[in-house]
């Protein structure tokens, strides 16, 4: 039987308002008191995070940034990985003229945007963390987790593109939703985070499942002795991963389904 689950949260776990369902949230609780681990693992900021945990009604290790901040329950970091400054100082000046897309960073404090933009407000509106209008060319570029660009996904490809053959092999690059491109350090993506996590407890990615709606999830859901894509999950994601296990819609609570069918709740 499975020991562990790690699950997604935007088009996952929390529904198309960005919230847990009653009946997630209590069969979640009923597998952590029957002794199952369960592992946060978002594109989200840490602080973002801390507030839905906060609505779990349960304490659990967190994942964040695609993998570049972790921590445990009590809050103690497991690791803090950055962007290398050259890379990062790069990316941003790279990127500086371009208005097609707008350009975020976060470091282990706070999100700092090119320019405010209402639904990112929406986005985070249940947690109120919130981000600040800076200027990225002239901010401390030594301590950034990621750096995402949010825009139409033809200009976010053609970006991705140029990204990868500029600076591929110094930097994980990946698509969060079709609407937002990633980009944190070398090998960093939420599968190798798990897997640091789960050998820390003693356990590994052998026992664990996975749930996840994009292609952030990819490594995870490959490296988890069994990964499900949601229904709801980009197009990419469902034909990089045709063999993979389907869970249900993340507005019909499909890992909460999924995770009483397979545990007999």
């Amino acid at each position: 039987m499975y020991t562990t689950v790690i699950s997604d949260l935007d088009g996952t776990l929390l529904n198309g308002e960005h919230r847990i369902s009653d009946f997630t949230r209590s069969t979640l609780q009923t597998l952590v008191e029957k002794g199952v681990r369960f592992i946060v693992a978002t594109g989200r900021h840490m602080t973002d995070v801390q507030g839905i945990r906060a609505s779990l009604g349960f304490d659990c290790d967190l994942i964040t940034s695609n993998g570049a901040l972790a921590a445990d329950a009590s809050g103690k970091e497991h690791f803090d990985h950055t962007l290398s400054p050259e890379i990062a100082r790069w990316l941003i000046a790279a990127t500086h003229e371009d208005k097609r897309f707008d350009t975020n960073v976060y470091t282990r404090e706070s999100w700092y945007v090119n320019r405010i933009k209402p639904e990112l407000r929406a986005f985070h509106a249940e947690s109120g963390f919130s981000c600040t209008v800076a200027d990225l060319q002239r901010m401390d570029q030594s301590r950034i987790n990621k750096i995402f660009f949010v825009g139409a996904h033809e200009v976010l490809a053609e970006l991705e593109v140029r990204l990868k053959s500029q600076c591929g092999a110094d930097a994980s690059i990946t698509f969060s939703l079709p609407t937002c491109l990633e980009v944190m350090a070398a090998n960093v993506n939420k599968g190798n985070a798990a897997r640091e996590i789960l050998e820390h407890h003693g356990a590994s990615l052998d026992q664990a499942i996975a749930f996840g709606d994009g292609m952030n999830d990819y490594e995870m859901l490959t490296m988890a002795s069994r990964g499900y894509v949601m229904a709801n999950a980009s197009q990419r994601l469902k034909q990089a991963l045709p063999g993979h296990a389907r869970a249900g819609h993340c507005d019909e609570d499909g890992v909460a389904h999924t995770l009483a069918r397979l545990f007999g709740l």
